[in-house]
């Protein structure tokens, strides 16, 4: 059973009306700030919400997050998506030759099966690494721009290069090149991005009095997941069918947009400070591994959250919220390609 929500109850001047309940998860207008306590506010008419974690480190949120900073972490999310699934659907018929004749791997099907089930295995154990970095060094954003700036974007202009016949002067395919490429920078670039941008997106809203409003930023978070795959997974094999060089210099263009309309809102985020402590990070996997899940860590952690539920808690209600439900999540997670 979920917890109750928090509401206050607000009365009007005329008895016509009945009283209005404001839920104190789903904060996203300024009428909602004189129903906060003041610990909860802070002094920025810009981003009018406090939340202070267990560290003591400040932070300040916008009351409509979505439109002011999220939207942009979604854009990122899709063009992403976008290059993972315009390469992973075409690397097969690109490596046995079938968009060009004259110059390509020369593959059997069988080994280029091979190298997109690697990249394929890299990118979904490389998160683990990107999690390790974001959450005990560098932080959501910064590991987010090295993934892309140092792995990805430079994986995805090694493999376009190698489309390119006698590239650099060389008479046959460079294969080292397409290793690279395919197996190395761009699986791990993608790994890392995908570890990062959801938690990222979803810490842009204030942990308690937008908790709501991070499952409808799931769902289209989700949404823009599958509107990328789609497109990338049409657009690109269509125009390598005309010209595989052109093809996938694409995926390099559109990742090379979303990077810097994610650097263009670098302002505009919320971005937690890092533990810059590998050794907790290690402790918490070691604790979960054998069974102690965090023990009384976990416990301390969730105390001063507990604290700041209890100031804005009025009252308890059992009937259900005005939000999107968990199952429209699995819904839309079911259909990602």
């Amino acid at each position: 059973m979920s917890p109750p929500i928090p509401i206050i109850t607000t009365t009007t001047n005329n008895n016509n009306y009945p009283p209005k309940t404001l839920h104190l998860t789903a904060i996203s207008s300024p009428s909602h700030l004189s129903s906060l306590p003041s610990e909860l506010k802070s002094n920025n008419p810009t981003r009018p919400l406090l939340h202070i974690d267990e560290h003591g480190h400040p932070y300040h949120y916008f009351l409509n997050p979505m439109t002011q900073s999220v939207i942009l972490i979604l854009l990122v999310e899709m063009l992403e998506r976008f290059c993972f699934y315009g390469i992973n659907y075409t690397t097969t018929a690109y490596l046995t030759g079938e968009y060009n004749d004259d110059w390509n791997a020369d593959m059997p099907s069988i080994q280029a099966s091979s190298y997109v089930s690697i990249s394929t295995a890299v990118a979904y154990t490389t998160p683990f690494v990107g999690a390790m970095l974001a959450d005990n060094l560098l932080g959501e954003y910064i590991t987010i721009i090295m993934g892309c700036c140092l792995c990805y974007i430079p994986g995805l202009i090694l493999i376009a290069l190698t489309t390119i016949p006698n590239f650099m002067g060389r008479m046959e395919f460079n294969v080292r090149a397409i290793q690279w490429g395919l197996l190395v920078l761009w699986p791990i670039g993608t790994g890392t991005v995908k570890a990062c941008v959801n938690v990222f997106g979803a810490k842009q809203f204030h942990p308690i009095l937008q908790s709501s409003l991070i499952e409808r930023y799931y769902v289209n978070f989700y949404m823009c997941i599958n509107i990328g795959a789609l497109t990338g997974g049409v657009v690109v094999p269509i125009v390598a069918q005309w010209d595989v060089t052109w093809a996938y210099c694409i995926p390099v263009m559109v990742l090379v947009v979303g990077v810097s309309l994610f650097l263009f809102g670098g302002a505009r985020y919320v971005k937690p400070v890092p533990r810059y402590d590998v050794g907790y990070w290690m402790r918490e996997v070691g604790e979960l591994c054998c069974g102690g899940g965090g023990g009384e860590s976990s416990g301390e952690r969730r105390s001063q959250r507990d604290k700041k539920q209890q100031l804005i808690q009025q009252q308890s209600s059992n009937s259900p919220a005005d939000k999107v439900g968990i199952g429209t999540v699995l819904l839309l997670s079911s259909l990602i390609i």
